[in-house]
């Protein structure tokens, strides 16, 4: 997989800020709902996600994260709120303070063309998948117990590590590589066919409240992503008042799912002898 590389200094310290190429097929929204931080995508990008949580694992020079901005980051698919970029780093080799994430946050406009491209090596994702393959069905039930996954009891400070949070206009993911693969192995998993949505908890150390991450896939990300935009234009340009973010978000909504239902049902007659 090829990958670019920019190498920027803020705030004295220099960073390998590791982002997509400009044209990849690929698009994620982010947004905060039940107290988690949510990456919303589709099949596609859940594995591409996986593949970048699984090279990152096994990077070595300090400074080094996952930048993911401009093309790839889309309105949600919910109400066509802004979606923030997201930030992936590898607790044990970068630290990025609140102030250095802020100043980067201003500079994404003008960072400019990459200094070059990298060849980002998976191989061992896959070998990890097919041994999940080999010792039967995919079970969430089992993941912490059982195969390559890691016991939660002996690496609980692995586990304290993990964190997902807004910080500095990004929503980060961090987290050590051990946690970083078991990840991996479970996005590249997740299949919405059955439901048409699926999600998977991230950084869910606490029981008694709700995890600090979600990845989230849909089957019809898209669709769903391009009705909310048109249906929020359609609604800002009626020039309503609106009290709180909720009321405008709930009549988006609801718009939003009559262009789907329109949609789809002209893509019927279409069908149709």
């Amino acid at each position: 997989m090829k990958l670019h590389l920019r190498v920027l200094k803020l705030r004295g310290t220099s960073y390998r800020l590791v982002t997509l190429r400009p044209h990849s097929e690929v698009a994620y929204s982010t947004n905060y709902f039940h107290d988690t931080w949510h990456i919303v995508s589709d099949q596609y990008g859940a594995k591409l996600l996986a593949r970048l949580l699984w090279g990152l694992s096994f990077q070595r020079i300090s400074g080094t994260a996952i930048l993911i901005h401009g093309e790839h980051i889309k309105p949600t698919p919910f109400g066509a709120e802004p979606s923030d970029p997201i930030l992936i780093t590898n607790s044990n080799l970068t630290k990025i303070d609140a102030k250095s994430l802020t100043t980067l946050r201003g500079q994404l406009k003008y960072l400019g063309p990459s200094q070059c491209t990298l060849r980002w090596h998976t191989f061992g994702l896959d070998a990890a998948l097919e041994r999940e393959r080999e010792s039967g069905p995919y079970n969430s039930a089992i993941e912490n117990t059982e195969q390559d996954w890691v016991h939660y009891q002996e690496n609980k400070r692995l586990w304290l590590e993990e964190n997902m949070c807004r910080c500095g206009g990004f929503v980060c993911y961090s987290a050590p590589p051990e946690i970083l693969r078991l990840r991996a192995q479970t996005i590249a998993q997740m299949d919405p066919a059955s439901y048409g949505m699926v999600y998977y908890y991230m950084a869910d150390r606490n029981c008694y409240r709700w995890p600090d991450g979600e990845v989230q896939i849909f089957s019809d990300y898209k669709e769903r992503r391009l009705a909310a935009s048109e249906a929020r234009r359609q609604v800002l340009a009626e020039k309503h008042s609106f009290s709180d973010p909720d009321s405008l978000y709930a009549v988006v909504a609801a718009r939003r799912d009559g262009i789907l239902t329109r949609r789809r049902s002209a893509r019927r007659c279409r069908k149709q002898p």
